[in-house]
């Protein structure tokens, strides 16, 4: 295969599931963390946690899929 089609694999993959690592963030109560009042804050803790954790899936899957296309 192509030397550029994993990159932008994970370039496609990154921007596909960072809203869904979004939404899922979004279940947790991060209020509990946070002063009273403190709304701005924690949006942009789930924002920038959503980048990493997507960041972070999409890295591990594509390393996955790299790592048995090598075999085969």
């Amino acid at each position: 295969m192509a030397d550029y089609v994993f990159p932008i694999l994970r370039i496609v993959l990154f921007f596909v599931s960072t809203p869904f690592v979004f939404r899922a963030l979004q279940a947790v109560d991060f209020s509990r963390l946070f002063k009273a009042n403190s709304s701005e804050q924690i949006r942009l803790i789930v924002m920038i946690l959503s980048v990493i954790m997507g960041y972070f899936f999409i890295d591990v899957l594509v390393s996955l899929i790299e790592h048995v296309y090598s075999i085969f």
